[in-house]
């Protein structure tokens, strides 16, 4: 039997996930490894997600991408279920959550450190904008960026001290 087109249905084959997800399905797959997502199978074994799965995902890779760890949120996903009462979970749950808030400021403190060295670059790289040298030490030897480099990590990065 033939899935009905996708306007006409409440679920999400693999594939339409992905997309929706902007991610590929192996990954769609590893999460469900994982015990993140759980999708229904079709009698051919076509798996069918529903929209909270698209919701559990979404959040979950959110997580991923800004640099929580997969064992994390596996353990966000799969902790309330192994209790037998609310008081449990909670109390299960409420050190998950701390230690994730604790994760998710460190993380935004060193996005704000990389935000202002990447305007710092920005201003630097940017100097050379109507420079008819080429980009290097021999060829630009009064180089404003070279001069100031370290201002900056990116630009450190962008100017290899090894290159000429």
């Amino acid at each position: 039997m033939r899935l009905p087109k996708r306007s006409e249905r409440e679920v999400l084959k693999i594939g339409e996930m992905a997309d929706e997800l902007d991610t590929t399905a192996r990954t769609i797959r590893l999460y469900e490894e994982l015990g993140l997502i759980a999708p229904d199978r079709t009698e051919g074994g076509t798996r069918l997600y529903a929209r909270k799965d698209l919701k559990r995902m979404a959040t979950a890779l959110q997580l991923s991408r800004v640099g929580i760890d997969l064992e994390m949120i596996q353990k966000l996903a799969k902790t309330r279920e192994g209790y037998q009462s609310g008081q449990g979970a909670c109390s299960a749950m409420l050190p998950l959550l701390d230690v994730l808030k604790a994760r998710v400021g460190s993380l935004m403190g060193d996005l704000e450190i990389l935000e202002l060295d990447l305007e710092r670059a920005d201003m630097l790289i940017r100097q050379c904008s109507q420079c008819p040298n080429r980009p290097n030490r021999k060829d630009c030897p009064d180089c404003p960026v070279e001069r100031n480099v370290d201002l900056s990590g990116i630009a450190r990065l962008v100017w290899d001290p090894s290159s000429p």
